[in-house]
């Protein structure tokens, strides 16, 4: 580059501009060949000895100005424009190395960030019996090789942004070329270049801005902690988002199917599969409207119950003073406060609080007559049940307290009323332009066969959700 600024006045500028930061240092070296070398860095963040011997070592044996930078043995060595990118590079953890050279300004830097990153290991929150143990980790460029490691095509392509003003932070777009939809890829990338904050901690703070409703009630972008999850995404025709910093991979577009799937489905005959999927669906079903029917027949239809039914649990509720609608409410509030006591505790206390927290509790409310045991099992079966399909357990608990209260104001047509209200907000919905109740609605032959039910020979060819998004 021309000489717009020496090497001195870079040096200066870079120490002013570091000059309250202990880990910053900026060495001046004295070649054999008459050459000053300046290597700007943090100490704490970039490999010493990868400085030292990529750069330093190879400069102080070159004994002639032309070969400076051929000599130097560092694995990718990139030329900088100007001070701002110097600065952006050290800030980055890269070694920054420049020098005047026959009267030009020489800025180069190289990857240095020493391996402070945790080893790679199951997530604790995607567990499976059979299959990969290897999870995604705070650094992006290693989630990247992961994905590299079982994708291996020509046609991965990994592009390159970056979010946030104060605290740039490095976001990977990752999809395969000719499989993944154009259209979903281009608006990927405008939305990240819209998002306007400081910095960017985890992938969760793009998250939202990613789907396509700013507070979505249903989840509209996918994430996962496992690379074999991802790529088999990928290989469906999904785009995947990584963050620097974050062990959490978004995936994208994202149908509301796949929050009844699991990768081992995959793994096992896939009648087996197809049971579990169909429990999973009535599962949710059930964590959503078991409340809202039960206060619904037991105050509005009764006629719907069996008399002896609806007599033995009359009396189970003889001596409670609160009304029913106000039972429920409390006991299902208290279930998700014993659950969110569970979540925050560290595990070996966490565990053992629910547990106890869940038998204890319940056996006294029956015993001192606060609630019947017929509530319990209610709100014990509806909460127990929000579990089984993970990507929605934090908007099942909304949804069933909504549908109690229409039970109780409606009856057995409130409920209905809901559960109509529910499924034409789903049809309506979109993730990154797609319908979200794809390949229901509109109808994709294609994408059923990997939905609910489990055709063999698209189990056996081992693509996760091959559902149409092109």
């Amino acid at each position: 580059m021309k000489k717009d600024i020496s090497a001195e006045e870079l040096a200066r500028e870079l120490s002013e501009c570091f000059s309250e930061s202990c880990d910053f240092a900026l060495r001046e070296t004295l070649l054999p060949c008459g050459v000053t070398v300046y290597t700007a860095s943090f100490i704490v963040y970039c490999d010493k000895t990868y400085i030292s011997e990529a750069f330093l070592q190879p400069l102080l044996l070159a004994e002639d100005k032309k070969y400076l930078v051929s000599s130097m043995t560092a694995s990718k060595l990139m030329a900088l424009s100007g001070k701002e990118d110097a600065k952006k590079a050290v800030l980055g953890g890269c070694a920054v190395l420049f020098f005047e050279n026959e009267g030009k300004l020489f800025i180069y830097t190289s990857d240095a960030r020493s391996a402070i990153n945790r080893s790679i290991a199951e997530p604790d929150g995607e567990t499976v019996v059979r299959g990969p143990r290897e999870g995604f980790v705070e650094n992006a460029e290693v989630n990247v090789a992961l994905l590299r490691k079982r994708i291996k095509t020509e046609k991965l392509c990994v592009e390159k942004a970056s979010c946030g003003n104060i605290s740039p932070t490095d976001i990977y777009i990752v999809y395969i070329k000719g499989v993944a939809d154009k259209e979903s890829v281009e608006r990927i990338k405008k939305r990240l270049s819209k998002i306007n904050l400081s910095g960017v901690i985890d992938s969760g703070y793009i998250e939202h801005t990613l789907g396509d409703s700013r507070y979505p009630l249903f989840p509209d972008v996918g994430n996962s902690e496992k690379p074999d999850k991802v790529a088999a995404k990928l290989l469906g025709g999904r785009v995947a988002v990584i963050c620097d910093g974050s062990p959490v991979v978004l995936t994208l577009p994202y149908f509301f199917i796949e929050s009844l799937q699991s990768a081992e489905d995959y793994l096992k005959s896939p009648y087996h599969a197809t049971f579990l999927r169909i429990i999973r669906l009535i599962g949710t079903f059930v964590a959503v409207f078991l409340p809202g029917i039960y206060i619904a027949l037991m105050e509005f239809d009764t006629a719907a119950l069996p008399h002896t039914l609806y007599m033995t649990v009359s009396e189970s509720r003889n001596d409670i003073p609160f009304t029913l609608f106000t039972e429920i409410a409390v006991i299902l509030v208290v279930f998700e406060i014993i659950r969110e006591v569970g979540v925050r505790m560290p595990r070996a206390v966490g565990d053992a609080v629910s547990i106890v927290a869940g038998i204890i509790l319940g056996d006294a409310a029956i015993k001192a007559g606060i609630a019947s045991a017929p509530v319990i099992m209610v709100a014990a079966i509806s909460a127990t049940c929000s579990f089984i399909a993970v990507p929605m357990m934090n908007s099942l608990p909304l949804l069933r307290l909504l549908c109690l209260v229409f039970g109780r104001t409606f009856g057995l047509f409130g409920v209905t009323f809901f559960l109509i209200v529910t499924l034409s907000c789903l049809a309506v919905k979109t993730s990154c332009g797609k319908p979200y109740l794809s390949p229901f609605t509109p109808l994709k032959i294609k994408g059923l066969y990997d939905s609910v039910v489990v055709i063999p020979d698209i189990a056996l060819s081992g693509t996760q959700n091959e559902t149409e998004v092109r």
